[in-house]
């Protein structure tokens, strides 16, 4: 972001944005509840009868729920690290131009500004980013397992 322009862009933006994040978070909600209906049928049919288990579907369970939380959590601490660069790179700013005992130029101001603006931007984006990969295999698995059903 390089001016102002750009901040009001992306706080215009934030509303459609959270109203996004929702309704992917309720589709993936959906898609969850769908998936642990079908695999709980598995997991039965396992118990069941073991030697006809569909022991691919079951290996899948834990290695992409730690893929897709892993993914989200590296989303976060990104988006956590921008913001804190930002807020410490003005603390500092802020710090020499008060030991110099003088304001900030408007350039210096500018950069301040700009810095806040990403910081702001990242933490209007950061749920959305994170829940993505989530979101992403949630909904894959759902459709995967409907096809699988069907057959």
């Amino acid at each position: 972001m390089t001016s102002p322009f750009g901040l009001w862009l992306d706080l215009w933006q934030s509303g459609a944005r959270s109203m996004t994040a929702g309704c992917r978070f309720t589709e993936m909600m959906q898609a969850s509840a769908d998936v642990v209906r079908s695999r709980s049928a598995t997991i039965g049919h396992a118990m069941r009868d073991p030697l006809a288990g569909d022991y691919s579907e079951l290996g899948r369970m834990v290695p992409e729920k730690v893929e897709a939380f892993s993914d989200a959590a590296r989303s976060i601490v990104g988006d956590v690290a921008a913001i804190q660069a930002s807020m410490q790179a003005n603390a500092s700013q802020a710090a020499a131009l008060m030991l110099a005992g003088r304001v900030p130029t408007f350039a210096e101001a500018g950069e301040m500004w700009t810095r806040s603006g990403e910081a702001l931007s990242h933490s209007l984006g950061m749920a959305s980013k994170a829940m993505a990969p989530v979101h992403r295999k949630a909904t894959a698995n759902a459709r995967r397992l409907r096809k699988k059903k069907a057959r």
